[in-house]
């Protein structure tokens, strides 16, 4: 009897001991719990490569389409810009025919009569260079989001008739459902004969930028949401921001602009300080803002009939720095932050104040001018409220939109004034 319950409790310790390798597989299945991730073409939704466009109507700002050339101290300092009004039509995948008309922005000051007398109406034969390849490899649709070469003929509107011809090099995108920037390279000559016999005198060359709304033939696009694109999520404590020049080079004018600037948070609050240099400098003809009288005939009993004219046509050396100072406050991004719209970065609207330092000297020659020639030096401080709006596009590029109402006190006089201040900033972005 005691060998038979040894021998069982033999065999069960055994089969116990056997049954921990013996291991059952249940297969179930259940709900994913993990959340969807979206992969973003950031490229083709910001800038539609894909999006078939034929039709396009632009309204927006652009640089450095003026009839007449202006010294720095007539041309809001380092603001060439002008309302822009224009519309492209594809007539085929490689070419468009572009027409746009620039309404220059002078301020309150000056009457509306002299921004239409000024406005240049521009024609442009544009070829999209990569496009039909592009289109082949699926890379694109049919649509103006590329680079182009562009034939133009531009002409002011009441003023003096001196057309312009040239050629262009450059690139536009659309930019989300409604947007678009152009930037391009033109070299350009009046269409009259101004060099006496000398052939290329009059050639210039000269950066031309544009930017705004664009309505169109397009079906509206899905896209990302915003800040999913722009990376306005992510954190940005600085940056550095390098202005693209606008530079004109020729034989009757050479004038460049630039500035750099330098963004930081304080700490992780919605307040900043912005730092910004700017500098332009200018030779050549201009004209200045200098009421004087021109004789224009005689009446009947040979008097001298005489009438006031607002600018004198002069020779040009000027240079301007101006140094600003801006504590700003986004004053959005706690609510984006609290709805998951935006991040602790260095894009959006804010609210601040503008103080800025300015600098200027000119000399202006001509013989409207007594004694030939008019010199001026001048150091202004200007301080104002400021509200203004600012992007950071991708990684590498940023767009910077403000206006300020000042309290001018010119240094060494007495005079003091109120004014608007507009500065609009385009270009690289380095930094995170």
């Amino acid at each position: 009897m005691k060998k038979f319950i040894l021998s069982l409790s033999m065999l069960i310790l055994f089969k116990s001991a056997y049954a921990q390798d013996d291991v059952k597989v249940t297969l179930t299945e259940e709900a994913d719990t993990l959340v969807k991730q979206r992969f973003i073409d950031r490229y083709e939704n910001v800038f539609m490569t894909k999006v078939r466009t034929r039709h396009m109507l632009k309204v927006g700002l652009s640089q450095y389409y003026q009839a007449v050339p202006y010294p720095l101290t007539d041309d809001k300092t380092l603001n060439n810009l002008s309302l822009h009004i224009g519309y492209e039509f594809k007539f085929l995948p490689a070419f468009s025919l572009a027409l746009s008309g620039h309404f220059p922005l002078y301020g309150v000051q000056r009457p509306v009569k002299e921004s239409i007398q000024n406005t240049v109406m521009d024609a442009q034969l544009r070829w999209f260079v990569n496009m039909r390849k592009r289109i082949k490899a699926g890379n694109s649709a049919n649509n103006f989001s590329g680079n182009y070469m562009a034939l133009f003929y531009n002409i002011p509107g009441t003023i003096d008739d001196d057309p312009k011809a040239g050629l262009k090099f450059g690139f536009q995108r659309r930019f989300l459902n409604h947007g678009f920037m152009d930037f391009s390279f033109a070299l350009f000559k009046s269409v009259f004969d101004y060099s006496y016999g000398y052939n290329l005198t009059g050639l210039q060359f000269s950066t031309q930028a544009s930017f705004g709304f664009a309505i169109g033939d397009w079906k509206k696009s899905a896209t990302a949401p915003f800040c999913d694109i722009l990376l306005c999520d992510e954190f940005q404590g600085q940056q550095w921001k390098i202005r693209l020049p606008e530079i004109t080079v020729g034989y009757y004018l050479n004038r460049i602009r630039t500035g750099v600037g330098f963004e930081r948070k304080i700490k992780s609050s919605p307040w900043t300080i912005n730092v910004q240099l700017d500098a332009a400098m200018n030779n050549g003809f201009n004209n200045l803002r200098y009421d004087h009288e021109v004789t224009v005939g005689y009446d009947s009993n040979d008097h001298l009939i005489t009438t006031t004219y607002p600018y004198a046509n002069v020779y040009s050396r000027e240079k301007i720095l101006i140094l600003s100072v801006q504590p700003r406050y986004y004053f959005l991004q706690k609510r984006q932050k609290h709805n998951g719209r935006g991040g602790n970065g260095l894009s959006g609207w804010y609210a601040g104040l503008n103080t800025e330092y300015n600098y200027y000297k000119g000399k202006h020659s001509g013989w409207e001018i007594p004694g030939g020639d008019l010199k001026s030096e001048t150091n202004i401080i200007q301080v104002g409220p400021l509200i203004g709006f600012q992007l950071r596009v991708f990684r590498r590029g940023y767009l910077d939109m403000n206006t300020s109402y000042n309290f001018k006190d010119q240094l060494k006089s007495t005079e003091t004034s109120f004014g608007l201040r507009t500065n609009v900033g385009i270009g690289l972005a380095i930094g995170h």
